[in-house]
């Protein structure tokens, strides 16, 4: 196994709840190991533009019931283009990063796959998306936290709906997947 000595970090793609609680733990366990932490702000733009800032214990301490992801997240267009990765990759040698370390869904991941194509540091995606559309991952960041307020709305609604004999149509997120709509229907009736 090659020596980590520092990591990059992103949150890339849509938020989903539980970014913040992921990258605590990304944080703490490699302070645990004497591995310095590099957050990178909004996603592969931040590896483009290079962004970065040093991430210490104290600095996730108290982030765990906050929403989003305090590293900013986005979708970057560039990490299509060949130009995009290598200035990616760039970004991690300057840096001198051992691994990289991406929390995000499957367009984050297609990225992580084409880096790994131009550099050859350790990876690890952490399933990130309330779609839960990522291949051999049973739930991902995220998802049962999608169904629960979506649950928790609906019932809301019904409510309103009674109370004027009406009908309301409910519209979910979950990008081309119906995972969301599929169990929150299920669990709402």
């Amino acid at each position: 196994m090659p020596n980590i000595n520092k990591i990059a970090l992103i949150t890339s793609g849509g938020d989903a709840p539980g970014m913040n609680a992921a990258i605590r733990s990304v944080v703490l366990a490699a302070h645990h190991y004497k591995i310095e932490v590099l957050g990178f702000s909004h996603g592969y733009n931040g590896l483009i533009n290079d962004e970065c800032r040093p991430l210490f214990p104290q600095d996730v301490s108290d982030i765990i019931h906050k929403g989003g992801t305090i590293l900013k997240s986005a979708r970057c267009p560039e990490m299509l283009t060949l130009n995009g990765l290598k200035q990616v990759t760039s970004t991690l040698f300057k840096n001198k990063i051992d691994a990289l370390v991406v929390i995000g869904g499957d367009g984050s991941f297609k990225g992580l796959i084409e880096i790994e194509k131009l550099w050859d540091g350790q990876t690890i995606g952490l399933p990130g998306t309330i779609d839960n559309d990522l291949d051999c991952t049973d739930y991902t960041i995220g998802f049962s936290t999608a169904i629960n307020t979506g649950i928790e709305a609906i019932d809301k609604i019904r409510d309103t709906a009674d109370a004027f004999d009406r009908i309301f149509i409910v519209e979910l997120m979950g990008r081309q997947s119906g995972q969301i709509a599929f169990n929150v229907g299920i669990a709402s009736a």
